[in-house]
């Protein structure tokens, strides 16, 4: 009797695994991804007003006044390409942005040696922002050609 070993590398998934993963937790696509959306859009729309209070906690942080408005902006965008129905590319490049934007964020808090309750806001728009990303539907996914 002859056996025949399968090997695989179970802690890689395929494009069809994680889309499997995608429908089988559509609640938590659809929190993480409004949770991105709404404190983006909030976020952006304070930056373009100048917010007294972020206004003046970004430039503590040491971006330029120009460029807080423009980052607003961006964000402002990012979270409408998240909403947008199809477009999965612009929902790739918006998913990238963010995910730069958060990231900078916890090193600016670094750079200005704040306490670790600093990190909390970045550090979970990061995760929420992978787990919308991770569990987006085949629909909302770059195919490949």
């Amino acid at each position: 009797m002859e056996h025949s070993i399968i090997v695989t590398n179970a802690g890689a998934m395929t494009r069809s695994d994680r889309a499997t993963t995608a429908r089988q937790h559509p609640g938590i696509y659809w929190v993480s991804t409004m949770y991105i959306v709404l404190t983006s859009f909030a976020a952006g729309v304070s930056a373009i007003l100048r917010a007294p209070a972020l206004f003046a906690e970004l430039l503590r942080l040491g971006y330029p006044s120009h460029f807080i408005v423009l980052l607003g902006s961006w964000e402002v965008l990012g979270a409408a390409a998240l909403c947008a129905p199809r477009r999965p590319l612009l929902k790739e490049w918006a998913y990238a942005g963010m995910f730069i934007n958060f990231s900078g964020a916890i090193v600016a808090h670094a750079s200005a040696a704040d306490g670790a309750g600093w990190y909390l806001a970045p550090v979970l728009s990061i995760s929420a922002l992978i787990a919308s990303w991770w569990l987006r539907p085949p629909s909302r996914r770059v195919t490949e050609r």
